[in-house]
């Protein structure tokens, strides 16, 4: 039996960072693990939420693989690690990150 793949997080755009920030700590039970004026990066238990102004990176789902490089030429991520964006059939954007361990 093959081992399923993880969600590493998804972003989200929203208008105003510190307000959303705001409405989900104080709605739901999660972690502000960064918030800037334009991004904020929100731990749940099950995966990350990362809010962000539409001009900073499109909403998109990410995983992380051990084989994204496969998939094309990883660039410098937000926070350091390598990735690409790419497209689902429909034009969903996925984000495959460079699984480090």
């Amino acid at each position: 039996m093959k081992e399923l793949d993880s969600i590493h997080h998804l972003t989200i755009h929203v208008s105003d960072v510190a307000r959303a920030v705001r409405w989900y700590s104080t709605s739901f039970h999660c972690d502000v693990v960064l918030e800037e004026p334009t991004f904020a990066e929100l731990r749940f238990e099950n995966l990350l939420l990362r809010l962000c102004l539409p001009s900073q990176e499109p909403q998109h789902i990410g995983f992380e693989r051990e084989d994204a490089a496969s998939f094309g030429v990883l660039g410098a991520g937000r926070n350091g690690r390598r990735s690409l964006y790419l497209a689902d059939p429909t034009g969903n954007v996925v984000e495959l990150i460079e699984d480090s361990e």
